[in-house]
């Protein structure tokens, strides 16, 4: 993978995650995001939430897997 696709990757992924928290935080916070009651039920909020757990630690994985691959590229030369 080169950094270009690496970018792509963890920037789409981190995209969803940003856009997964808002709704979780708009649903928390919801008269403050001027809904009369929350908009998701507490047990779709915990589905939610391990959601943007998974897409986080997906991204994580994605970098490290490049920096462990770069390390065995680099110790080659």
């Amino acid at each position: 993978m080169n950094n270009d696709q690496l970018i792509c990757k963890v920037e789409g992924t981190l995209i969803q995650v940003k856009s997964m928290a808002q709704i979780a935080l708009d649903n928390t916070n919801y008269n403050l995001s001027g809904y009369e009651k929350p908009f998701i039920n507490q047990s779709d909020m915990s589905n939610l939430l391990w959601a943007i757990i998974d897409l986080a630690d997906h991204a994580f994985d994605v970098l490290q897997e490049y920096s462990l691959t770069e390390e065995i590229t680099n110790d080659h030369w």
